[in-house]
C-alpha cells in the first residue's frame, strides 16, 4: 500500500477511490491533489453535501477537508448525509494557536471498538492531519464529530437545546457542531419527527407538518450585488426587512474569548468591505479576509489577537448587511475590541441590536489596556448571550411555544469563621444578576445567633449549616454541598468583592470553554493595611491547572463524582483541582475583572503571605480602593 506524500502512512493507497467533502477551502482542488496525488478523488462542498448522490458510491476512503476547526464543526452537523467508509483522513488547514492536539474521541458505544489505528500529524504549519482506519464501515459524520470533540473538549451542556432539523446543508451554520442535527425534514423510520424545530429556506416545503419551522434567508439573498439583477426587488425587500433573527448564530464553542491578549503589540486596524468581502487591513496589507458569507472562524480571530482593536467602517457594498453584521457579531463574541468612528447605519442596529452597538467604543477609548479589556468583556458578554447558538435556539423555541428548560441553578457555598463579614458577603451575592442562585452558608465555629439579622434580611433562598470550630475546612464545605440543590456549585469567599455578573460570566465561560471547572485568577488585590490596589500578572481566557479558590464554578454532579472536597484543614481548592485534572477533567480561567481579593492582617486569612509578597508580584498599582468598571462598585 503506497500512501500519498502528505497522508499518514497506510491509510489511502495509490489508485484508491476517494470521496471528499470540503468546507471553507477555496483552493480545494489543489489541496486535495497535493494531499493524495495518486488517488482518484471526487469531492463536493459542504453546501452541496447530500443534495445529489455522492460521486463515489462505495469509496475506499473518505477525506474531510476543512479550512479551520470552525468549518469542521459545520461539517459535524451534516453527519446524517456524509458517506460511510473504513478509512478516513480529516485535514484542517489552519488552527488557532490555542488549539489542542486533536484526536479521534469516539464514544465507546459508537465506534471506538472498531478503531484499528489512528495517526495525528502536523500539516501546513498550523494545520493537522488526522487519519483513522476501522475494522468495519462507519459513518464519516461520526469521525468528524469525534475529531471536533477531541479538539475542543466536550461536556454535557447546561443549556439543553431543542432537537433541530435543517432544510439543506447550506443551513449547517445554524446548528454548528451538532452531530444529532437532522437534515431534510423526513420523519425517522419509527415515525418520530426528525426534530423539534426546523430551519428551512423561504418558499420550500417541509415534509413533516408536526415540526414548527422557521424560514431563514441566506446571506446571498441580502447581498447588495443582487439588487440590480433579475428579481432584484425581492432582494431589496430582504435587505430592508432583515433583522437579528436572520443572522446565523455565532458558534460559541469555536468563536469565543479564548486566547485574548490584554497587552496588544500592534495598533488599531480597519475592518472594511473590499472586493465583495469583509477584511481587516493594517498599514496597507490585509491581515484577514473573511468568508464572503461573513462567517468568522477561530483561526481568523487568532490572527487578530495582537491588535489593539478594530475600527469598523460601515460599508456593506457588494456584501450586504447580513454578511456585514455577521462579521461584527462574530468578532464581538470573540472579545475583539471594536470601535466605530462613523454613524452606525439603521440596518446594523436592526441586525445586531442597539445594546451591542452601544458597547462599540471610540478609537481613543482603546488606548488604555484596562479600559480596552473592559470593553472586550462587555462586547463578548452581550454578543454571546444574544448571538450565540444557545441563545438563538432558545429564542426560537420560545417563539415556537416549546418548553424551555430553566437556566441552570447555582448553589453558592460559603464557609465563614467571621460573623462580622457575613452581611458584606451576602450583599455581594444578593446583587448577582441573570442567574438563579441560592446560598448555603456554613458557619465554621460561629454561633447562629451572631448572623441572625443578616440571614433574616437576605432576599435569596438560604440554608445555614453549622459546624464546630475544630471541623476540618474541607469537611465543612462538604456538609454545605450536601445541602445544595443547584445544578452548579460556586465557592465564595466572605471578604472579597465580586462584580454583579461574576456568576453569570462563569456560567457563560462554562458553556463556551467546554471545561468541567471555570474560575478566575486572583489578579486584583486591595491591600487594606496600606490602602493600595494592585494587579498581578496573570493571563486569562486560557486552559489552566488552577483558579482562585473563591471564584470557581463546577457542576454538582462532577463535584460529587470527585468525592467532594478533601476533609483537610487547608489547600482544599488545590486538592480539588488536582483530583479533577488527574481524573481527565479540565479547568478554564476566564477574565478576572469582576473579582477583587482583600488582604488585611495576616491572621485574618487562610492564605498567609506578607504584604511584600503581593507588592513584588504587582504589574500595576493604584492608590486607594480602585475596582475595575466591570465590578460596578458605587
Amino acid at each position: 500500500m503506497t500512501p500519498g506524500p502528505m497522508a499518514p502512512g497506510g491509510f489511502v493507497s495509490a489508485g484508491s477511490k476517494v470521496s471528499a467533502v470540503v468546507a471553507g477551502v477555496e483552493d480545494a482542488e489543489d489541496v486535495l491533489t497535493a494531499l493524495l496525488p495518486k488517488a482518484a478523488v471526487s469531492w463536493t462542498t459542504a453546501d452541496d453535501a447530500g443534495q445529489k448522490p455522492w460521486p463515489v458510491a462505495e469509496p475506499d476512503a473518505v477525506v474531510v477537508l476543512a479550512r479551520t476547526p470552525t468549518d469542521l464543526r459545520r461539517l459535524a452537523s451534516l453527519r446524517a448525509v456524509l458517506p460511510e467508509a473504513k478509512r478516513f483522513v480529516v485535514a484542517i488547514t489552519a488552527t488557532p494557536s490555542w488549539y489542542d492536539t486533536p484526536h479521534v474521541a469516539l464514544a465507546r458505544g459508537i465506534g471506538q471498538r472498531w478503531l484499528r489505528e489512528s495517526h495525528v500529524t502536523r500539516w501546513r504549519t498550523s494545520g493537522w492531519l488526522i487519519a483513522a482506519r476501522f475494522g468495519k464501515e462507519v459513518p464519516a459524520g461520526d469521525i468528524v464529530a469525534a475529531v471536533v470533540s477531541g479538539g475542543t473538549g466536550f461536556h454535557l451542556g447546561s443549556y439543553p437545546l431543542p432537537a433541530s432539523s435543517l432544510g439543506d446543508p447550506g443551513l449547517a451554520d445554524w446548528r454548528p457542531g451538532d452531530p444529532d442535527a437532522a437534515w431534510g425534514g423526513e420523519p425517522e423510520k419509527s415515525g418520530i419527527p426528525s426534530g423539534e424545530l426546523a430551519i428551512r429556506r423561504p418558499g420550500t416545503e417541509w415534509p413533516d407538518e408536526r415540526v414548527p419551522t422557521f424560514e431563514r434567508i441566506s446571506w446571498r439573498e441580502t447581498s447588495w450585488a443582487e439588487v440590480g439583477r433579475p428579481g432584484g426587488y425581492a432582494t431589496l425587500r430582504a435587505v430592508t426587512r432583515a433583522t437579528l433573527d436572520d443572522l446565523p448564530p455565532v458558534d460559541e464553542r469555536s468563536v469565543n474569548p479564548r486566547g485574548f491578549l490584554r497587552t496588544p503589540t500592534q495598533d488599531i486596524a480597519d475592518l472594511t468591505a473590499r472586493d465583495g468581502r469583509w477584511a481587516v487591513r493594517s498599514e496597507g496589507r490585509e491581515l484577514v479576509t473573511f468568508d464572503e458569507s461573513g462567517l468568522v472562524t477561530d483561526a481568523d480571530v487568532d490572527r487578530l489577537r495582537r491588535l489593539r482593536g478594530l475600527r469598523v467602517t460601515w460599508r456593506p457594498a457588494h456584501t450586504g448587511p447580513v454578511a456585514a453584521a455577521r462579521v461584527v457579531a462574530g468578532l464581538a463574541a470573540a472579545g475583539v475590541p471594536l470601535a466605530s468612528a462613523v454613524p452606525v447605519p439603521l440596518w446594523a442596529e436592526s441586525l445586531l441590536g442597539a445594546e451591542l452597538l452601544g458597547h462599540l467604543a471610540r478609537p481613543a477609548d482603546l488606548a488604555d489596556d484596562l479600559r480596552r479589556e473592559e470593553l472586550s468583556v462587555r462586547l463578548r458578554r452581550h454578543a454571546l448571550r444574544t448571538h450565540g447558538t444557545t441563545a438563538r435556539w432558545r429564542a426560537l423555541a420560545a417563539t415556537a411555544g416549546l418548553h424551555i428548560p430553566p437556566d441552570p441553578a447555582i448553589s453558592v457555598v460559603m464557609s465563614t469563621r467571621r460573623a462580622d463579614f457575613v452581611p458584606f458577603a451576602l450583599a455581594q451575592i444578593a446583587r448577582q444578576r441573570a442567574v438563579d442562585a441560592e446560598v448555603v452558608l456554613a458557619l465554621h465555629g460561629v454561633p447562629r445567633a451572631e448572623v441572625a439579622a443578616a440571614v433574616a434580611d437576605f432576599p435569596l433562598p438560604l440554608t445555614v449549616v453549622e459546624a464546630g470550630a475544630d471541623t476540618p475546612f474541607g469537611e465543612v464545605l462538604n456538609r454545605a454541598v450536601d445541602h445544595a440543590s443547584g445544578d452548579h456549585v460556586s465557592k465564595w469567599d466572605d471578604d472579597d468583592w465580586y462584580g454583579p455578573d461574576h456568576l453569570s460570566d462563569l456560567v457563560l465561560a462554562h458553556r463556551y470553554s467546554g471545561s468541567d471547572l471555570v474560575g478566575v485568577a486572583s489578579e486584583f488585590f486591595y491591600l487594606e493595611q496600606i490602602d493600595l490596589t494592585i494587579r498581578r500578572r496573570w493571563t486569562s481566557e486560557v486552559m489552566s491547572d488552577h483558579v482562585a479558590g473563591g471564584t470557581f464554578l463546577i457542576s454538582r454532579e462532577t463535584l460529587r463524582a470527585l468525592g467532594g472536597f478533601r476533609p483537610v484543614t487547608r489547600s482544599v481548592d488545590v486538592e480539588l483541582f488536582q483530583a479533577l485534572l488527574h481524573a481527565g477533567g479540565s479547568i478554564y480561567r476566564t477574565h478576572g475583572l469582576g473579582f477583587m481579593a482583600r488582604r488585611s492582617a495576616r491572621g485574618r486569612h487562610t492564605w498567609q503571605e506578607p504584604i511584600g509578597y503581593f507588592l513584588h508580584r504587582a504589574k500595576d498599582q493604584w492608590r486607594g480602593f480602585r475596582p475595575t468598571k466591570i465590578m460596578e462598585q458605587a
